[in-house]
């Protein structure tokens, strides 16, 4: 089949074909996006420690902190957050997260910022996967 584009028309046709080729790449992206933030979550989940019942932080209350991590989903376009909503109450703050007290505190067992470095290779697969499902 042969298109027959005046050569005035040319940059416009461009422009058009490379404007839905775009839309394809955006929307294929933020479903990439979608399933990375689903790798991180799993990859969290599964390196969480367990809390030891009876050396639970002061406050505590079987929060599940394993269970807790949570994506934003699509609220927001080619863009994802992860994170965790357990809380323990003290004295003087009404709530401080859990995920801060593992990562920062003195006693505390980090492992957030090393599960999220670790889980980058199988993201970016997950979010390439995708887009190259898109292109088909």
């Amino acid at each position: 089949m042969d298109i027959k584009i005046k050569p005035g028309d040319l940059q416009g046709a461009v422009e058009n074909i490379l404007r839905e080729y775009g839309d394809q790449v955006y929307v294929a992206t933020d479903e990439g996006l979608a399933a990375a933030e689903k790798v991180l979550i799993e990859n969290l989940k599964a390196a969480t420690p367990v809390i030891n019942p009876t050396k639970m932080p002061k406050g505590y209350k079987d929060k599940h902190f394993r269970k807790s991590w949570k994506g934003t989903g699509k609220k927001y376009k080619l863009l994802r957050f992860v994170g965790n909503s357990a809380t323990v109450f003290s004295k003087k703050h009404d709530s401080i997260s859990l995920a801060n007290i593992f990562e920062y505190s003195k006693k505390g067992h980090p492992f957030i910022k090393n599960t999220f470095e670790n889980s980058i290779p199988a993201m970016a697969a997950a979010v390439v996967s995708e887009i190259k499902k898109g292109a088909q």
